[in-house]
């Protein structure tokens, strides 16, 4: 897979904080600077020095500029969020490997997050959001897709993206608007163990709802996340 400029400006700052040449509480370069240092757009130098703080390894505040945090990544994830395209951004950075594909009939636990009629046919996906080359799980995630996909969980990877652009592609449709759900959860054992966290500990459920101009749930994405290592930026405009 062909590596953006972002990720490698990202790997080569990562890799002077690895080394010591830039010390914990040290300044980084500024944008600007990244800019003019490898011609590049203040967009990708914004990109890069994002991929930084969502490891961990800097703090970025305004007038104060950008300081080095840790000298190691963690496993902790932060998802800026404020348009769609942010989830697309989302896939280019985690992979979704589904274990398990299958065909449910609403009821009980699946009942609950999709809210349909009891015995409501859908699809179902489960399996792990990672990021590569670290171990430790971003979420357990389960997606719904609705009936009229049949077809397209064949189709898709064992390792895939964002799912949602698939859904559009399989349809001839446009997905209108997503909606989102976040509720505070307890880890029961056998997810805690899969999330490599403490059984009991905190975690964060995010659902997101799919749908098209006529109303209809097209995907629900229902993710697992523990709270320590997970936490979700908004910003909204103001008209």
């Amino acid at each position: 897979m062909k590596q953006h400029r972002y990720e490698r400006i990202a790997q080569a700052l990562e890799a002077r904080i690895a080394s010591g040449s830039v010390a914990v509480g040290d300044a980084l370069p500024t944008e600007a600077e990244l800019c003019r240092k490898y011609a590049v757009s203040r967009y990708t130098a914004r990109e890069a020095l994002r991929g930084l703080r969502d490891a961990g390894l800097i703090t970025r505040r305004r007038r104060a500029g950008t300081t080095v945090a840790a000298a190691q990544a963690s496993s902790a994830w932060s998802l800026p969020l404020g348009s769609a395209e942010d989830l697309l951004r989302y896939a280019t950075e985690t992979r979704f490997l589904i274990e398990r594909r299958e065909r449910i009939r609403a009821a009980g636990q699946d009942l609950a997050a999709l809210g349909c009629r009891r015995g409501q046919e859908w699809i179902k996906l489960s399996g792990l959001r990672v990021r590569p080359g670290i171990a430790t799980p971003v979420c357990l995630l389960n997606v719904y897709l609705n009936i009229a996909l049949a077809g397209l969980e064949k189709r898709l990877p064992r390792s895939s993206g964002v799912i949602y652009p698939q859904v559009e592609k399989a349809l001839g449709v446009r997905i209108s608007w997503i909606g989102h759900r976040i509720e505070a959860a307890l880890l029961g054992e056998a997810d805690a163990l899969r999330l490599h966290a403490k059984a009991g500990a905190p975690a964060l459920r995010v659902r997101r709802y799919y749908y098209d101009a006529n109303e209809r749930l097209l995907e629900l994405s229902d993710s697992l996340h523990a709270a320590e290592r997970f936490a979700y930026e908004m910003r909204l405009s103001r008209p």
